[in-house]
């Protein structure tokens, strides 16, 4: 955990994972994360398996260095309480349907009123505004309008890890950044409108800048970085297990043909009439040896060439270790992903939790405590 955004109080209204990864960003970075929960159940990842001494695995991992408010927003006296912590707050994030905000009285405008510096933040599907506006979805219909699952393969393929929803969490946690940095500036609060649909498309603007020229639509069989050239794809060993060579320079290339025995492949590396000739025979000399073997040979030839791990292999990895990626208690988790040489470090805090901060936040905010124990007994907390 670091310190670059100590003293920035942040109201996490998300579950799941688009905006708890956001605010999980922001946390690691020093913001101090109140993960407003409904009373009882919680975030729904706190029941999802596997589990560590009762508490979700996935749930410990995406809300370290968080608090935990629980609160009954559909009742009058929750929405009081919240209004009454946002004026002390800096950023509110929320990752409702559009418009369950205004029928709650936590929207914007509500928010506003109470704390006109306020940067609030709506991380949706498809956005505040446009046509799918009021469409729901998940990452996989994301990706789809996007674009992106028709360059995955001869047919569309789901990705291993939901590109939206990280795509969308990062874009999030990037503009409220930028937007307390202009609020330092002078220019106030604002409202944040994030879509993750926007977030992918965003993310294949090259895809875009080729295709605008000539509006031929690609196909990601003749794609250098869909795999349709054989100087970047990736190859089958002798143990069932497999390469990932990324040779796109011409000198790389040579490396590897010279290395393969196959010269006369170099100047066809990117031939469409001979790929496919060429496909086949690497194939069937990668398949000759365990991958470990070829990662040996070919490593100190200059080529880049990696091995496909799994993630039992990554967890191990002594590079990973030494960047410090796998650490924290009570679980080995994935750390942010990111090294400063002047930031200060602080001990990470697991994850909360339900309502552990209730009463420690609702005292900060002015409430005595026998009005405590009133919302207590009122189920509002």
């Amino acid at each position: 955990m670091k310190d670059l955004l100590q003293g920035t109080r942040v109201l996490d209204l998300t579950r799941l994972l688009p905006g708890p990864y956001a605010t999980l960003l922001l946390a690691d970075l020093g913001a101090e994360v109140i993960k407003i929960e409904e009373p009882v159940r919680g975030d729904p990842v706190r029941s999802l398996p596997p589990f560590h001494e009762g508490k979700s695995a996935r749930f410990l991992t995406l809300n370290r260095n968080k608090k935990s408010l629980s609160v009954d927003l559909k009742k009058p006296k929750g929405v009081d309480l919240f209004l009454k912590l946002a004026e002390s707050s800096d950023v509110v994030i929320e990752g409702f349907r559009p418009g369950v905000t205004r029928r709650l009285g936590i929207d914007y405008d509500a928010v506003k009123e109470r704390n006109s510096e306020i940067i609030y933040c709506a991380l949706t599907g498809y956005g505040q505004v446009g046509l799918y506006r009021d469409h729901i979805g998940h990452d996989l219909n994301y990706i789809a309008r996007a674009g992106l699952l028709s360059l995955t393969g001869s047919s569309p393929v789901i990705p291993g890890v939901p590109v939206a929803d990280l795509a969308g969490a990062m874009f999030a946690a990037l503009s409220v950044v930028a937007a307390l940095r202009a609020r330092d500036y002078g220019q106030g609060g604002t409202f944040i409108d994030v879509s993750l649909t926007d977030a992918v498309i965003s993310w294949m603007a090259v895809h875009f800048a080729e295709y605008f020229p000539t509006e031929k639509v690609p196909n990601p069989q003749e794609l250098v970085l869909t795999g349709g050239f054989p100087c970047y794809a990736i190859y089958e060993t002798k143990d069932k297990k497999y390469l990932a060579i990324g040779a796109l320079e011409e000198k790389f290339w040579a490396n590897l043909c010279n290395a393969l025995g196959r010269p006369e492949y170099i100047p066809l590396q990117f031939s469409q009439g001979m790929k496919e000739t060429i496909f086949c025979d690497l194939r069937e000399i990668f398949k000759k040896r365990p991958r470990d073997a070829w990662l040996d040979e070919l490593n100190p030839n200059e080529i880049p060439v990696s091995p496909v791990l799994d993630l039992s292999e990554v967890a191990k990895n002594p590079h990973v270790h030494s960047r410090g990626l796998m650490r924290g208690e009570p679980i080995s988790e994935v750390a942010f992903p990111v090294r400063w040489s002047e930031a200060h470090e602080k001990e990470d805090r697991p994850a909360p939790n339900l309502g552990e901060q209730n009463w420690e936040i609702l005292r900060e905010i002015g409430y005595p405590d026998n009005e405590i124990e009133s919302l207590k007994r009122e189920h509002v907390i």
